[in-house]
């Protein structure tokens, strides 16, 4: 019993003195999101539409991400994903790659039909510190479904496309 005790203890002392080091716990990104077929993106086939996530930050550099987005015209198409964020801050920029799944959700023009599939994003990005709180983001994934869906002009986008996203950070709980 001594050694669980004295175990339970150290990992608490741990996790105390490794909070105290975690500079921004909670981030929140919303910004623009254009997602291509074409991963040179010279092709105008793309479609548009937001991108928010919400990233709770550990010590050690890990996270867990919450990605929503919403994409148009054509076909109404939603994902929604969750997995693991690994980040490395450094003075006023901070790296970052992702791993997330979940599901994408797609409503068709001119049916009354909706599909739903797995998927997943690969990726990641980079924020630029504008002041403690706020920071400009450039992110870029591959996305990936298992079904086709249908952009603007009626034609159909592979299952694997490049999402690009801008936006804004803003990061709560800034402990220094």
């Amino acid at each position: 019993m001594p050694r669980a005790l004295t175990l339970a203890l150290a990992v608490l002392v741990l996790v105390g003195v490794s909070e105290a080091q975690s500079s921004d716990r909670i981030e929140i990104f919303g910004g623009y999101s254009y997602v291509n077929n074409d991963f040179s993106l010279t092709s105008r086939n793309g479609m548009q539409g937001w991108n928010a996530l919400a990233t709770v930050n550990s010590p050690y550099h890990l996270g867990l991400t919450a990605d929503l987005s919403g994409l148009y015209p054509g076909a109404k198409v939603y994902t929604f994903l969750f997995g693991p964020q690994v980040s490395f801050r450094l003075k006023r920029v901070t790296p970052f790659v992702h791993a997330l799944f979940g599901n994408t959700l797609v409503h068709y023009n001119g049916y009354l039909t909706s599909d739903s599939s797995f998927s997943y994003a690969a990726g990641g990005g980079v924020d630029f510190d504008i002041t403690r709180r706020l920071a400009l983001r450039g992110q870029a994934d591959l996305l990936h479904t298992n079904f086709q869906t249908f952009d603007s002009q009626g034609g159909s986008v592979p299952p694997n496309v490049a999402r690009i996203c801008i936006g804004i950070v803003f990061r709560f709980w800034e402990r220094n």
